[in-house]
C-alpha cells in the first residue's frame, strides 16, 4: 500500500513543479519592474540665417554740431587714419562688408533699403539732415548661428562682422564686433566687441588707440520669442551709470543711459556724453532704438523705428567707475539749439501676438528611479514550487520509512 501512495506523492509533485515551469515561461513581466525614463522629443531648433538689425539710437543717426559733419554707420572698419581730426572719405564708406550691411529706411517706399553715401545726410523723406532730425539707417548683422529653444524659452544667436560708429564724420569713432545674444527667462542680453581710438574736443590732435573690450551693448527686459523672431525695447530711460567724470542728469522724460560697461568704454573715447543724459537738448536723440532678429532672414520681421518709445522701470548699475580719463565729452552745451522732432518710420501693423514663453506647459512625465528595490514576488507565482517540493519530501517519507511488523498467528 505504501509504495503505490508514494508513486501517487511523487506524481503529484512532479506535476507540480511542471505547473511552476508553465507558470514561469507564459507569465509576463512585471509592470512595476524598474524601466527606462519615458523620453520626449527635443525642442531646440538650430539657426544658420539669423538676422540682427539696430540703429542704435538718433545720436548715430543726425547731423553733427560741427558745421558740415554728420554721425552715421559704415559697414565693416574703416581704416585707422592716425590722427585725430580727420573726416571719413566717401572711398572709405561701405554699405556691406561681409555679413554687416547698412540700411535706410525710405519713407516712400516704405520699406528698408540699401543705404547710400548720399543718405547719411538726409532723413527718410530725403529732406536735408538738420541736427536733431534721423537719417533713419540701421546696422544690418546676417548669417547669425546659434540654437533656439521656444518651450524652454532660451536662446543664443552670434554673428561675426563689424561696423563702425563715426561722429562729426570721422573725428571720432568706434568699432563694434560680433555680437552676441543670449535669452533666458523672459529676458535678453546682447554683447559685443568695441574697439576705438581716444579723442577730445578741445584738442583735435589727440587719438589714440583704446584695447578692445567685450561689453553690453543692449540689456532687453522684456523679450518674447515669436513665431518668426522678436522686437525688444533696450532698457535706457530710468537707468543710472556711474562715471568717472561728469554727471548724469537724472530728471526729465528722457533721463536714462546705456549699459555700465557700454558707457565706461566710451569715456576714454571722449564720447561717453552721447551715451547718458547730461541735461543737454540732445538729449532725447540718446535713448537706445528698438532691436530687432529675425530667426531667418527668409521670415518677415516688423522693421522697427530708430527711436524706443516704452519707459522702462528705474536700473540702477552698480559696476564701479573706470579710471579716470582726460578726454572731455564731444557733447554739446545745454544751450545749443532746440531738436526739432524726430521722423520716425511710419506706423507698421504688428505680426500676431505670440504667448509669452515664460507661461510654460505643464507635464506629467516623472522620470522612474532605478535605484528602489524591487518588490518581492506576488504569492500566486510561487506557490507550485513549494506544493510540488512538499509533495515529493511525502512520497520519499513512505519509500523511507519502514512497515510495522505484524505478529505471528
Amino acid at each position: 500500500m505504501r509504495r503505490p501512495l508514494a508513486a501517487i506523492l511523487a506524481a503529484a509533485g512532479l506535476v507540480a513543479w511542471l505547473v511552476a515551469l508553465v507558470t514561469l515561461a507564459v507569465t509576463p513581466a512585471r509592470a512595476d519592474e524598474p524601466t527606462d525614463p519615458p523620453t520626449t522629443e527635443p525642442t531646440t531648433e538650430t539657426l544658420t540665417d539669423a538676422v540682427l538689425r539696430w540703429g542704435v539710437n538718433t545720436e548715430s543717426n543726425t547731423a553733427a554740431y560741427n558745421p558740415g559733419t554728420y554721425n552715421f554707420l559704415v559697414a565693416g572698419r574703416i581704416p585707422d587714419p592716425g590722427r585725430g581730426g580727420q573726416q571719413v572719405p566717401e572711398a572709405q564708406w561701405q554699405q556691406r562688408s561681409g555679413d554687416v550691411e547698412i540700411e535706410k529706411w525710405d519713407a516712400a517706399a516704405g520699406a528698408w533699403k540699401d543705404a547710400t553715401w548720399a543718405g547719411l545726410r538726409t532723413d527718410s523723406t530725403g529732406a536735408a539732415l538738420r541736427i536733431g532730425s534721423s537719417s533713419n539707417h540701421q546696422l544690418v548683422f546676417g548669417k547669425g548661428t546659434g540654437t533656439l529653444d521656444r518651450t524652454a524659452g532660451t536662446a543664443r544667436i552670434a554673428w561675426q562682422g563689424s561696423a563702425t560708429v563715426v561722429f562729426y564724420s570721422g573725428f571720432s569713432f568706434f568699432y563694434l564686433s560680433d555680437p552676441v545674444l543670449e535669452v533666458a527667462e523672459g529676458r535678453g542680453t546682447v554683447t559685443a566687441t568695441l574697439s576705438g581710438f581716444g579723442s577730445d574736443q578741445a584738442d583735435p590732435t589727440r587719438w589714440v588707440a583704446v584695447p578692445a573690450a567685450q561689453v553690453t551693448i543692449a540689456t532687453l527686459p522684456q523679450v518674447t520669442l515669436g513665431a518668426d523672431g522678436f522686437t525688444a525695447d533696450p532698457t535706457y530711460r530710468g537707468v543710472t551709470v556711474d562715471l568717472a567724470a561728469g554727471a548724469q542728469v537724472r530728471s526729465g522724460q528722457d533721463w536714462g543711459a546705456f549699459p555700465q560697461s557700454w558707457v565706461a568704454f566710451m569715456e576714454p573715447l571722449g564720447t561717453a556724453a552721447f551715451w547718458y543724459s547730461s541735461g543737454g537738448s540732445a538729449d532725447p536723440n540718446k535713448v537706445a532704438a528698438p532691436l530687432t532678429v529675425a530667426f531667418d532672414a527668409g521670415r518677415v520681421v516688423v522693421p522697427t523705428p530708430t527711436v524706443a518709445t516704452s519707459t522702462p522701470p528705474e536700473i540702477h548699475n552698480s559696476a564701479p567707475p573706470p579710471p579716470a580719463t582726460t578726454a572731455a565729452a564731444a557733447e554739446p552745451p545745454a544751450a545749443a539749439p532746440a531738436a526739432p522732432v524726430v521722423v520716425p518710420p511710419p506706423a507698421v501693423a504688428a505680426p500676431s501676438p505670440e504667448q509669452p514663453l515664460l507661461a510654460r506647459p505643464a507635464t506629467d512625465l516623472r522620470p522612474v528611479s532605478t535605484s528602489t528595490p524591487a518588490p518581492a514576488a506576488p504569492a500566486a507565482r510561487s506557490w507550485p514550487w513549494w506544493g510540488g517540493g512538499a509533495l515529493l519530501l511525502v512520497a520519499a517519507a513512505a519509500l523511507v520509512v519502514p512497515p510495522p511488523v505484524r505478529g505471528l498467528r
